[in-house]
């Protein structure tokens, strides 16, 4: 793996699981072709995001990744962080004409998660939409009750781009309607991102249900209660009613926190953080936390090392950003520190010399940790961090705008291809590709998150990615 021969690494995983050259090339929607390819040597990829993508899909152990540069050898990166040069620059490894899968790799929580794709060519370029021809499979395609994609090839200057969009369309349809994909939809790091994190998260929430609506039913507060384990849930599940639990918790103190509480939170990768743009109930939570006068000082505080950055694929660092400019689009000033020390840091909510709600759910071993307290010594320590965080702050910067752009950098993401993104999808909306199936996910907060940055990054709109007509 440090030598970059990822042929023998799908040798070695071969021999183990005695799976065909076909069988890999299912994994990763390639060709077998492809696979034999790279076994033998004649095709390399020196790319790291590429390379963790396959890894991701063959199941390589988490603690193997350390031991990949964190770019080609070829092109130094003095930071030790991803590079920025790639970040959406080049779009992940076309998938095939015809019906195929996307396979979306397993994260910490989210399980890997295998959409149908129904990819054709692109018949037209109108405006700002690619135009797929009506044809039976894709009438077929589009009643399809679960998540599935309809995905539009154009070639533009010898490569093949690719724009994906949700099969079933938003509103009543017809047979033979025409099907129009927004060229914004483009798969990239931003929508694969997203992609990523909805379909992970609904798929978890749809499979649990019944026992989770149970489990949601009887929630209660009390500090360190069980998150449901001997229902058998998922983790993402888990992770729901943890949130909830710590939101209804801080929300029934809400009045004695004061006008501009500061906060920390203990998220570090996009999978925890994109909880915050897709579970409902947390857009809800924002809304009612929101500071009570504009220009306050409410804070939020992260830890994010830099072993989180540089272990995260792109798709998951720009989940991580979003987050954060949905927390800045409520008013909320964000810090963020690499200082490990502060990772088992509990997550709380604290009006200064009044009282301290701890609320702590991510990475608890099962348990939330819920507790009130105005313990003097409490509340320094609990001040010492976020002041201590907030004077060294690695995306210390007076303007959202401004601490946007350092955070992008910090997290090796390109401010301006962000801001261009996501305002090229908030002309558009992301209903048509990330409309959940689940009641309890919502795409409000991604929303606010893309207009926010669309704003304060200051880049003009260009909805068109300009594919050649």
């Amino acid at each position: 793996m440090a030598a970059w021969e990822l042929g023998t690494v799908v040798k070695l995983f071969r021999k183990h699981t005695g799976l065909s050259q076909t069988g890999v090339a299912r994994m990763v929607s390639i060709d077998q072709a492809e696979v034999s390819r790279l076994e033998r040597g004649l095709k390399q990829i020196r790319d790291r995001r590429q390379f963790v993508q396959w890894t991701d899909a063959l199941g390589v152990p988490e603690e193997l990744l350390g031991l990949l540069p964190t770019a080609d050898p070829h092109l130094r990166d003095s930071t030790g962080r991803p590079g920025t040069a790639d970040t959406g620059a080049r779009g992940y490894a076309a998938l095939p004409e015809g019906p195929g899968q996307l396979l979306l790799p397993a994260g910490r929580a989210v399980s890997t998660t295998a959409l149908p794709v129904l990819t054709l060519p692109a018949a037209s370029f109108l405006g700002d939409s690619l135009r797929l021809d009506s044809r039976p499979e894709l009438d077929a395609w589009r009643t399809m009750p679960m998540r599935a994609l309809i995905v539009a090839n154009r070639t533009v200057d010898g490569a093949v781009r690719q724009f994906v969009t949700d099969a079933r369309p938003a509103g009543a349809r017809a047979p033979g309607d025409l099907v129009d994909i927004p060229a914004a939809y483009e798969l990239d790091d931003l929508t694969y991102g997203i992609l990523w994190a909805v379909s992970g998260f609904e798929a978890a929430l749809l499979g649990d249900d019944q026992p989770l609506h149970t489990s949601l039913e009887s929630l209660t507060a009390s500090p360190g209660s069980p998150l449901a384990s001997d229902h058998g849930l998922t983790e993402i599940s888990r992770m729901l009613i943890g949130s909830e639990t710590a939101a209804r918790h801080i929300l029934g103190h809400r009045d004695h926190l004061g006008d501009a509480p500061v906060f920390w939170t203990r998220e570090q990768r996009g999978e925890e953080a994109a909880t915050w743009l897709f579970f409902r109930h947390k857009y809800l939570y924002f809304e009612r936390m929101a500071p009570r006068r504009p220009g306050g000082a409410s804070g939020r505080g992260f830890c994010v090392p830099e072993t989180a950055v540089a272990s995260s694929p792109a798709y998951e660092r720009v989940l991580l950003f979003l987050a954060i400019a949905l927390m800045e689009s409520f008013g909320i000033r964000t810090w963020v520190t690499d200082d490990g020390g502060f990772a088992h840091t509990d997550g709380f909510a604290l009006s200064h010399g009044r009282r301290a709600v701890i609320a702590s759910w991510v990475r608890t071993e099962g348990a939330s940790h819920l507790a009130v307290t105005a313990r003097p010594g409490v509340l320094r320590t609990f001040a010492d961090v976020t002041g201590h965080v907030s004077h060294h702050s690695a995306t210390a910067a007076e303007q959202a705008g401004q601490r946007l752009a350092a955070t992008a950098e910090y997290l090796g993401l390109d401010a301006s291809w962000l801001g261009r993104r996501c305002a090229q999808l908030s002309a558009v909306g992301t209903e048509r590709l990330a409309r959940p199936r689940s009641r309890l996910l919502g795409i409000e907060g991604l929303e606010a998150a893309c207009r926010f940055v669309a704003e304060q990054l200051v880049i003009i709109p260009r909805t068109r990615t300009a594919p050649t007509r």
